[in-house]
């Protein structure tokens, strides 16, 4: 039942004098790119609690190096590590539990009804000495003041190591032989339980006479016998010592305590009638053994427990299970074929729902990330500016407040987690997006990925929940949105919105609503969807204004659009002779049918055809929308195609096919000039550093 709930780091290795604290669930993933800190955090677990003496050393290089300081410049150092834990069963009011009287003299509550908690804190200097490594002294206390007071020394209570010892951490490094782990030799988690076994004497007894008999069976044979005797003939010329001087040659040992260091777990034949050993896997089948060793070790020890708990005086082992183990996995998913991870995440979580257990696991992954809940996870970043690590939950909507917000946003991150890995977001409103952006830029600058730029989109919906996660991981963005002109909420609704979304994001107000003619009052800017539509100078020049905080619209309606405005040759010539927009036409007398193609550029079109380019305007702006008086006659012929291509028909496949006929120089020439402006944007993002002002925002979860 006792539960590590955060994590305080201070000068570890890359966590430098801003404390950083890291909320723990019952399982969470450290995400972040290479060398962002995931890895320390796990290690200063280990420094903690690993029942591994060699892994709880301190070095030199665990005390933080602040940049631009030269390591023989520096005199001392001092760092610190605390785990902050909590009891499950005082939060919910259960009885019977084992953890609390081991901790109860060291509980810490924060005011007379709280609930007690428990602190344990390394801290530990480094001095500069006559060795190369300096002098470190290092000491693990509990810490009995509430979090928030200042500690001092009579808060400070040396913790037997004896007690540490209930709290166990299992580090798996991501580089990993399972091979070691996964046999009985000394020091393993197999070893461990197999010597503690309470083996009856009968057992004893039976198992020795079997093993005598078996060596001398062995012995009778007649080559064993030959080269026993030469072995101890041989042996008798070197040394005269009595202790060693009879040599002989066993088959195996005689009693069970070393028969069993032998075991190991092996795999009964199967169709191939071989009997398979753990060195025989691959890998990946490796590694998740190892894993379901782990499973069944923890599995094990909750029995023993029991045990322990309603009849001590017949257990099984003599073996005093931790209170919690704390399972530290790397980059679970190495070596693991892709269908099978699900059900790997599916078993980690299966460790961390066990009273006697939690995981906490790195990953670089999106097949794993995706399978995760944002509130599990922890977002660590390297400040560029101090070479420090900052570390954030991910932030999302009130969950009571904002329901539907949230699970919006909780599933749009889930779908798409590259975009925590990503140097550039890109916010679309959705698949087409999803095509065009990449390939335009592919097109200008080269492999989008190879840019780290990544598209997600977001059909236009909570864009201000986009903007402060973005914001608070410390992730530059670009926002595309379609201007919708003359759709229901579109035009001047669309810029109504995109200014009420940046002052949600803690925009300076009066400065967004700046004009020539003053601030807009919040009379006029309540009023602003209600503007007239036809002012489109005014328009356009509050769509020029909103790229200045990189918020672009694809103009005047959506990305398809523009597209076929662009690229209209491109897409109309996708068609076969016997595909297009038709419609009938009356001539002398009778109907005909004929295709739109043939229709268009005549310069007395037919009353049909106007009358389909009205209906099709009428389809593209929506049933609420406008007449398209704000369009240019051009821009309402092409609905008649709009309608046909991106309102009939698949738009993703559309534009992938009309993007393999468009040669890449053909596509930079003829480049949209807001797309232009974009790339632009997005360039001058790519080089700046990231906005570290967040970055002094400590670790919340959600």
């Amino acid at each position: 039942m006792l539960k590590l709930s955060k994590l305080k780091l201070h000068n570890y290795r890359c966590f430098g004098e801003d404390e950083q604290i890291i909320k723990i669930d019952d399982i969470t993933s450290f995400i972040g790119n290479n060398s962002s800190g995931k890895t320390a955090a796990l290690l200063a677990l280990n420094c903690l609690f690993s029942d591994n003496s060699a892994d709880r050393v301190l070095k030199r290089s665990d005390f933080h190096l602040p940049k631009d300081t030269k390591p023989e410049e520096m005199d001392s150092q001092e760092l610190y590590i605390e785990a902050v834990f909590v009891f499950d069963e005082l939060e919910n009011g259960e009885e019977g539990a084992s953890s609390i009287p081991t901790f109860f003299r060291s509980l810490v509550v924060d005011n007379p009804d709280g609930t007690p908690y428990l602190r344990i804190r390394l801290e530990a200097t480094w001095e500069k000495s006559s060795n190369v490594e300096g002098a470190i002294e290092s000491k693990i206390y509990y810490i009995t003041c509430p979090e928030g007071e200042e500690i001092t020394e009579e808060c400070k209570t040396t913790a037997p190591r004896k007690d540490l010892d209930r709290i166990r951490v299992i580090y798996v490094p991501a580089v990993r032989d399972p091979s070691k782990q996964l046999k009985n030799a000394s020091g393993t988690m197999m070893h461990q339980i197999m010597n503690s076994i309470n083996w009856s004497s009968t057992t004893q007894e039976k198992v020795k006479v079997k093993i005598q008999e078996l060596n001398d069976q062995f012995l009778e044979e007649r080559g064993v016998s030959i080269l026993g005797t030469s072995i101890h003939t041989q042996w008798e010329s070197y040394d005269s010592d009595t202790r060693y001087s009879n040599a002989q040659l066993r088959f195996n040992s005689t009693d069970i305590d070393s028969s069993i260091k032998k075991s190991e777990v092996v795999f009964l034949p199967t169709v191939t009638g071989k009997e398979c050993t753990i060195d025989d896997m691959s890998d990946g089948l490796r590694s998740l053994f190892y894993i379901s060793l782990v499973d069944s070790i923890l599995d094990v020890e909750s029995k023993i427990q029991k045990e322990i708990d309603t009849d001590p005086e017949h257990v099984s082992f003599n073996h005093k299970p931790p209170i919690l183990t704390i399972i530290a996995l790397e980059e679970p998913e190495n070596h693991i074929a892709p269908h099978l991870i699900g059900q790997l995440v599916l078993n980690l979580k299966k460790i961390a729902s066990k009273n006697n257990a939690q995981t906490v696991l790195t990953s670089h992954s999106t097949a794993i990330i995706k399978r995760f809940d944002p509130e599990k996870l922890r977002y660590f970043r390297l400040d560029v500016n101090d070479c420090t690590t900052k570390v954030r939950a991910i932030t999302l909507p009130d969950k009571e407040k904002l329901a539907d917000q949230y699970k919006f946003i909780k599933e749009a991150v889930k779908a798409y987690p590259e975009l925590y890995f990503a140097k550039l977001v890109v916010l679309g409103e959705g698949d087409s997006e999803e095509i065009i952006l990449p390939k335009i830029w592919n097109a200008k600058n080269g492999d989008v990925d190879t840019s780290g730029i990544s598209v997600v989109p977001l059909g236009g919906r909570h864009v201000n929940h986009f903007w402060r996660l973005l914001n608070d991981l410390s992730i530059p963005y670009i926002t595309l949105l379609d201007l919708d002109k003359e759709r229901e909420g579109g035009g001047w609704g669309r810029i109504k919105y995109v200014l009420e979304q940046l002052i949600q994001n803690n925009y300076d107000k009066a400065e967004l609503l700046k004009t020539n003619h003053g601030v807009l009052s919040d009379e006029e800017f309540n009023g602003m969807h209600e503007w007239d539509v036809d002012d489109s100078g005014i328009l356009q020049s509050w769509v020029n204004y909103l790229e200045k905080y990189n918020v672009f619209f694809s103009s005047p309606l959506d990305i398809d659009f523009l597209m076929l405005e662009h690229y209209g040759t491109v897409y109309k010539g996708l068609l076969g002779k016997d595909e297009g927009p038709r419609l009938m036409v009356m001539e002398n007398g009778q109907k005909h049918q004929k295709y739109i193609k043939d229709i268009e550029n005549s310069e007395n079109p037919c009353s049909e055809y106007c009358a389909r380019v009205i209906d099709d305007v009428r389809h593209a702006l929506k049933e609420s929308g406008g007449d398209g008086k704000t369009y240019s006659e051009e821009q309402k012929k092409l609905m008649v195609w709009y309608t046909y291509f991106f309102l009939n028909r698949g738009k993703p496949s559309t534009h992938i096919e009309a993007f393999s006929h468009i040669s890449n120089e053909v596509l930079v020439s003829t480049i949209p000039p807001v797309f232009e402006r974009l790339i632009s944007a997005a360039e001058k993002a790519l080089k700046e550093k990231p906005n570290e002002d967040c970055c002094t925002r400590k670790v919340d979860a959600v």
